[in-house]
């Protein structure tokens, strides 16, 4: 309630998305506490364990995130490392909640990117064309490769946003010629640097040599029967090859990886 009285007077559609956003966690959060305190109370004695209890207890001690838990966004890791990274997303908002908008958004914190993504669009459509606003279906994004670290952005994107946090699956991003290249061996992943999302109109023709690249939440590219884990695709330079190889290599962007 605190936070819908500070943004009443800002339209701003992004101040939406963190309200929304903002709800998700603290209902998850929620949960959570009440889960503890529920096995605390049962371990001491005071109070029955249930079967959901005793599933979030035997969770816990094999260092797996509780179902219960896990339901909220998609995650494969384990639950020292699920904890470490929820609290780098709870951290990304409550300095969004405190400082106004950021300069660079962290996309992995985010439940449902997809909403992120419709509101720069709206907001570029509201500022771009005035009354006449255009419909979002007419625009799309391109994605500029900002080769600078997230601490030395200082100011916001014209349009757009920058956005960092994604992981590139089956290839790295060479930081010197700006294209994909083959990953180091043994390495799974490569993070990508800063990327302006940078709204358009919808192009009429494909980049050239450009690979759409597909973001997915998760490894696990096939998500579950409730929720797909594709998100969008980007559009990445693919270097000194055709797009058609990075294709056959099963090239992805990943908002979490499963390390």
């Amino acid at each position: 309630m605190e936070l819908k009285f500070k943004l009443r007077s800002d339209d701003n559609p992004l101040n939406v998305v963190l309200l929304q956003e903002v709800e998700r966690y603290n209902v998850m959060l929620l949960r959570i506490e009440l889960n503890l305190v529920a096995l605390d109370r049962g371990v001491q004695g005071l109070s029955v364990i249930t079967p959901d209890l005793q599933d979030i207890a035997d969770a816990m001690l094999g260092n797996k995130v509780p179902a219960k838990w896990g339901e909220f966004y998609f995650s494969l890791k384990a639950l020292s490392r699920w904890l470490e990274d929820l609290n780098d997303r709870m951290t990304f908002f409550t300095n969004w909640c405190a400082k106004g908008l950021p300069y660079v958004y962290f996309i992995s914190a985010f439940m449902y990117p997809n909403g992120f993504n419709t509101a720069l669009l709206q907001r570029f459509s509201r500022r771009s064309f005035g009354a006449n606003i255009v419909s979002i279906d007419r625009l799309a994004f391109d994605f500029l490769i900002i080769p600078r670290p997230v601490s030395d952005i200082t100011e916001y994107a014209k349009d757009g946003a920058y956005v960092y946090g994604l992981i590139l699956e089956g290839a790295k991003w060479n930081k010197e010629k700006g294209y994909l290249c083959e990953p180091d061996i043994m390495d799974l992943y490569d993070p990508m640097p800063v990327v302006h999302f940078k709204p358009i109109t919808v192009r009429t023709k494909a980049l050239p040599n450009s690979y759409g690249c597909p973001v997915y939440y998760y490894p696990n590219r096939a998500g579950s029967v409730s929720r797909d884990s594709y998100i969008m695709q980007v559009d990445l330079k693919s270097g000194e090859v055709p797009p058609t190889f990075w294709i056959k290599r099963g090239c992805a962007l990943l908002l979490s990886n499963a390390l």
